[in-house]
């Protein structure tokens, strides 16, 4: 506002293993003129006039948003900076006009088209399939890319398709190692035009596709894909009606041998209890020590508890169990709690919201709490333990205090 004071943006530079990290660090503004840009990116020009080429391993500009002429001093200087392996483009186009964000991306995408990238994350900015379009000579340009990122971006089915055609430009297989593309519109449509990139992704191991709006044929279409994927380590497919399909590939061809799995998150998937029984087995019998296991909402009974309880007793990385809005009962709970204690597994975070879970599992929940110093938090929210069950939980907590407990309408 005029004749407000302005402080300058800072810049961080970090020390790391080759090279240094550029990042900005100011609150969120609208980078308007040359002149401001200039201000802002004085370290990548003083990198440049004393020939250190070589001087940041890793560019993070997300958080300020940048108009057409102040993104144009930025692709200036990108050709330049030599060694590059991680740019950061996230929310950088907030506020703009759906034409200047275009310019935005695709002036900054020709300026790092030929940069050697190995990570390029574009999060955050709500441009749909324009966007990745913009983008195209950024995904094509950069051959070596194994990590790609476009959580919360607005894509809906056509991105889908121009993100495999312009990775998989650059030959088959891909190098993709890591794929995100978390909360946004791809539907089954998109999900299907990702497949090429997932069957010719052998060295694919961080996935997220999550809160995708993806039904049936998109997620029988993704398990398929996932066939190809030998070496996953991180999974989550959360919150997407993939179903039952789906989960038969999971169960059969997916997840048997996976012996790098570290986390696996299935839930809301709808993929039923049977071939969440299934996946599990596996994981007994291939002895897959899981960091997390999310498999909520996928109509788990009592019936199944033993079975994750089995899984649960040779875990020793375990941290993170989420059985939200499933069936489990009281007898299901107890059985896992008891689990759980003789489990060497140093859990931190249990999710068992709207269980149905009933006082009679008290003594197993006592019991859970003192031998797990580890555990931070317990969701018992939306359950039917009762006051008095609730009241002798209190009063075990009142000496271990490290524990939060969620459990509003138990």
């Amino acid at each position: 506002r005029k004749g407000e004071k302005r402080e300058r943006p800072t810049v961080s530079v970090l020390a790391m293993s080759s090279g240094s990290s550029f990042a900005l660090k100011e609150e969120r503004k609208k980078v308007e003129t040359k002149e401001a840009a200039q201000a802002l990116f004085k370290s990548l020009q003083e990198a440049i006039d004393s020939k250190e080429f070589t001087k940041f391993s890793s560019l993070k500009f997300s958080g300020m948003s940048f108009s057409y002429e102040a993104a144009k001093v930025l692709a200036e200087l990108l050709p330049e900076l030599k060694g590059v392996d991680v740019l950061d483009v996230s929310d950088i186009i907030a506020g703009q006009e759906t034409e200047e964000a275009r310019k935005v991306l695709k002036v900054l995408s020709g300026a790092a088209k030929d940069m050697g990238l190995t990570s390029v994350l574009m999060n955050e900015n709500a441009l749909g399939s324009n966007g990745i379009a913009a983008s195209e000579d950024l995904l094509k340009g950069n051959k070596n890319i194994k990590e790609l990122s476009f959580n919360d971006c607005g894509l809906e089915s056509e991105a889908g398709k121009l993100i495999s055609e312009y990775i998989l430009s650059n030959g088959k297989p891909s190098k993709i190692e890591k794929f995100q593309i978390f909360n946004n519109c791809l539907t089954s449509a998109g999900a299907i035009t990702l497949c090429p990139l997932f069957e010719n992704s052998p060295l694919l191991a961080d996935i997220r596709v999550s809160s995708t709006r993806i039904s049936r044929e998109g997620g029988e279409a993704i398990a398929m894909a996932m066939v190809k994927c030998r070496n996953l380590v991180n999974v989550d497919l959360s919150d997407n009606s993939f179903g039952e399909g789906a989960g038969a590939i999971f169960q059969e061809k997916v997840f048997p041998g996976q012996k790098k799995l570290k986390r696996l998150d299935l839930s809301g998937t709808g993929i039923g209890e049977k071939h969440c029984v299934g996946i599990l087995k596996s994981l007994v019998n291939d002895e897959i020590d899981l960091e997390l296991l999310g498999m909520s909402e996928n109509d788990i009974s009592s019936d199944s508890a033993t079975v994750i309880a089995a899984y649960i007793k040779q875990c020793c990385a375990l941290k993170v169990l989420n059985l939200e809005g499933n069936e489990l009962k009281s007898e299901g709970a107890t059985q896992i709690c008891n689990a759980l204690v003789e489990s060497k597994c140093p859990i931190e975070t249990i999710n068992l919201y709207n269980n149905e879970i009933t006082a009679l599992t008290v003594p197993a929940l006592i019991k859970l709490i003192r031998s797990k110093p580890s555990l931070k938090k317990l969701n018992l929210d939306a359950n039917m333990i009762s006051a008095k069950g609730v009241n002798v939980i209190k009063d075990t907590l009142k000496v271990v205090i490290d524990i939060r407990i969620v459990w509003m309408y138990c």
